[in-house]
């Protein structure tokens, strides 16, 4: 019974190793494939915005994935851009960006706008967000007027149309491939098929 056992889970553990995805149904081809690194990284693109209350559910799948995730991974957050207010809201990410507190805004961004208490829906209400938690409200207006942020905020808009997003969150591999939690059929099924692609990507350079 013990040899028995040892067999059925060293046979399930091989059927996990070789999990294998399909383009068209747990991920597809952009339209057209876009720059990405060629020095051996693989990049991992987020298209999500502020505004959407699936890219924050999304977000407690993406910081686990962050703790395990292979150092050739490159991952980049890119804020889409759709209308008028995701463009405010992709200056506020690239903002937060130039004064250095991006990383600690972030998820916070995300609580003060679909957390539990009072929701932030005004330019005011985030710029108190932030004074909240140190930041000074007048610098941030300087750099949401910034030439940068007006830059990076533009190049995010223009990625949004070349990548083909059309909603979010959306996640994009190497330029190349696109999976969401529609097409892997879970927010935790995503990084599975993200792996996979990376995998891929990387066996594709050695040929």
């Amino acid at each position: 019974m013990r040899q028995f056992l040892a067999f059925v889970l060293l046979l399930g553990m091989s059927s996990f190793a070789s999990a294998d995805y399909d383009e068209g149904i747990e991920y597809k081809l952009l339209p057209k494939a876009q720059p990405a690194p060629t020095d051996g990284k693989v990049e991992v693109i987020e298209f999500f915005s502020y505004a959407c209350p699936h890219c924050y559910r999304f977000e407690p799948y993406i910081e686990k994935w962050m703790e395990t995730k292979p150092d050739n991974i490159e991952f980049i957050h890119i804020p889409a851009v759709f209308n008028d207010n995701w463009e405010a809201l992709a200056s506020l990410y690239y903002a937060a960006e130039v004064l250095g507190v991006q990383e600690k805004m972030h998820p916070i961004i995300f609580e003060a706008m679909h957390g539990e208490g009072k929701k932030a829906r005004s330019l005011e209400d985030l710029k108190a967000v932030f004074e909240a938690h140190g930041v000074s409200g007048e610098k941030l207006e300087q750099a949401l007027s910034s030439f940068t942020v007006a830059a990076k905020t533009r190049r995010a808009k223009n990625m949004t149309k070349a990548y083909d997003i059309k909603s979010v969150p959306n996640i994009v591999v190497q330029g190349k491939y696109m999976t969401n939690g529609t097409l892997a059929e879970s927010h935790d099924n995503v990084f599975k098929v993200v792996d996979f692609l990376a995998e891929k990507i990387k066996k594709e350079a050695k040929k």
